[in-house]
């Protein structure tokens, strides 16, 4: 419960930023495309749409069953092939980083939405700082450890492209949005990219085991992990002994960029 609290409080703006993108009234059948934890769409059961969760996590489906119970339906199915519902309202948060057919997504968003339909959709842009991050992974000071961070970096990078998934994390920016969009046959399209560089405690902790056991997504590495297959124990030290105090004095720079995209089917 206190992690779901947590949860909203940091994506409910999100939550709230789609459901007013996409017009969503009571009545609405809305789609919610790769749902994880079901945010956007129980969102939406309270303003009175009917939900459809979607998900390829049956485990993930299981859970928005658990909260929505029998007031919504629930289908097994891959942002490229949602199957023969059809749907007033499409949606999806950071979903699309993890889909390498981005165009086939984009023209089932397109298919299952009946004339007038609608989409809403958020994703993360990792194209945004990815040199940066590759070079100090936030931090403000290496202080001789630059060798062994771009080592740590590397493991990270090569887990995600083993998992098959960094291409599609990083492969496209807003631009690409826009243009799958409008080629998949939607109007009346709108972007609007936030981008920020802050001063913020890395992983949002001060705590150096909690930063250590964290990673940047589901396919890569814990920090731990990673620094384990990069680097000797005397090297583990090296640069523990340099970055801890950062991390626990919550220094740390963030290059974060995210995309909202709206758009309407013809009809």
């Amino acid at each position: 419960m206190e992690q779901r609290r947590a949860l909203l409080e940091m994506l409910g703006p999100v939550r709230d930023e789609l459901l007013e993108l996409a017009a969503v009234q009571r009545g609405d059948v809305l789609l919610d495309v790769g749902c994880g934890d079901g945010l956007v769409g129980l969102g939406a059961l309270e303003r009175g749409a009917h939900v459809v969760f979607s998900d390829i996590s049956q485990t993930c489906l299981d859970d928005c069953r658990a909260i929505a119970g029998g007031e919504a339906e629930y289908r097994l199915a891959s942002a490229t092939d949602l199957g023969d519902v059809a749907a007033d309202v499409v949606t999806t948060r950071s979903v699309l980083i993890y889909v390498d057919d981005k165009e086939r997504a984009f023209s089932e968003f397109f298919r299952v939405l009946r004339p007038g339909g609608r989409i809403a959709i958020f994703e993360p842009i990792n194209r945004f700082g990815l040199e940066e991050r590759k070079s100090s992974w936030g931090f403000r000071e290496l202080a001789g450890v630059e060798e062994l961070m771009r080592r740590i970096v590397a493991v990270i990078d090569r887990v995600q492209e083993d998992a098959g998934g960094l291409d599609a994390m990083i492969g496209f920016d807003e631009r690409d949005l826009l243009r799958l969009a409008e080629e998949a046959g939607f109007v009346e399209l709108r972007l609007t990219l936030i981008a920020e560089v802050l001063r913020t405690p890395l992983g949002r902790t001060t705590d150096w085991n909690v930063f250590l056991d964290s990673s940047p997504n589901p396919l890569a590495p814990t920090f731990r992990e990673a620094m384990e297959g990069a680097l000797t124990a005397e090297e583990i030290e090296r640069v523990t002994a340099v970055l801890r105090p950062q991390v626990e004095r919550g220094e740390g720079s963030t290059r974060f960029a995210r995309a909202f995209l709206s758009g309407r089917k013809p009809g």
